[in-house]
């Protein structure tokens, strides 16, 4: 799964000193609170926790957050959460969902990788800070990609200069008294061209195109846009 020890004081800190992802925020949770928050009644008292725990390193905490429920036996669930800047899905079609069904679109990643992600949680002690990243390809810089909105999509014509990697830090942490889990998830976006002059990047980028599943492809929205990047 790539996970790492992690660093919550570094990952809940404020990254943007301009406060334009703090604005952001703000901007849909005041004008489209149903589209970006959801949680369920038993999902109150670790949604109180997990504010408290994340207002600790920052006034404003700039991270999405999801909270999944204390079952070690069983598949953890999704029970509260907000979401402002997500990947095209929606919080309010996963809360209530266990956690392979939230997976289920990713195409071939609960056969992979889901009873590793299930271990992996049932022994994920309170506190203990975990991360990992995951990629996709974008059209724009925008962090909203709310199925709602209208968005720009990658096509054949599309280049590494008009490309933008749309990065996710995601945080893993047990909260201390609910023993819920706490995933946490900061978006950036860094130009293409840009990030494949880098030294070593551009082959690893590559590589990563061409070995990349057709039905992975898919659903990432690269199938069209492919061929042209890589050229």
């Amino acid at each position: 799964m790539g996970l790492r020890p992690g660093d919550a004081s570094r990952f809940w800190s404020d990254w943007d000193p301009s406060g334009a992802v703090h604005a952001q925020r703000q901007y849909w949770l005041e004008n489209a609170p149903q589209d970006y928050t959801a949680y369920l009644p038993e999902g109150e008292e670790s949604r109180a926790e997990a504010l408290e725990w994340m207002h600790s390193f920052s006034a404003a905490p700039e991270p999405d957050w999801v909270i999944m429920s204390a079952d070690t036996q069983q598949e953890p669930r999704a029970i509260a959460g907000e979401v402002i800047f997500p990947s095209s899905w929606s919080l309010r079609d996963k809360i209530g969902l266990p956690m392979s069904a939230v997976h289920s679109p990713v195409p071939g990643l609960s056969e992979q990788i889901g009873p590793g992600i299930q271990s992996f949680l049932s022994r994920l002690k309170p506190e203990a800070a975990w991360e990992r990243e995951n990629w996709g390809l974008a059209a724009d810089a925008e962090l909203n990609h709310h199925p709602s909105l209208p968005r720009l999509r990658l096509h054949s014509d599309a280049r590494p200069e008009t490309t933008w990697i749309r990065l996710e830090h995601q945080f893993l942490t047990r909260l201390p008294q609910t023993l819920c889990i706490l995933f946490g998830i900061r978006v950036t976006c860094h130009r293409l061209d840009q990030v494949a002059a880098l030294p070593g990047l551009r082959e690893r980028i590559r590589r990563a195109l061409i070995t990349m599943p057709e039905p992975l492809a898919r659903y990432k929205g690269l199938h069209e846009c492919r061929n042209a990047i890589l050229a």
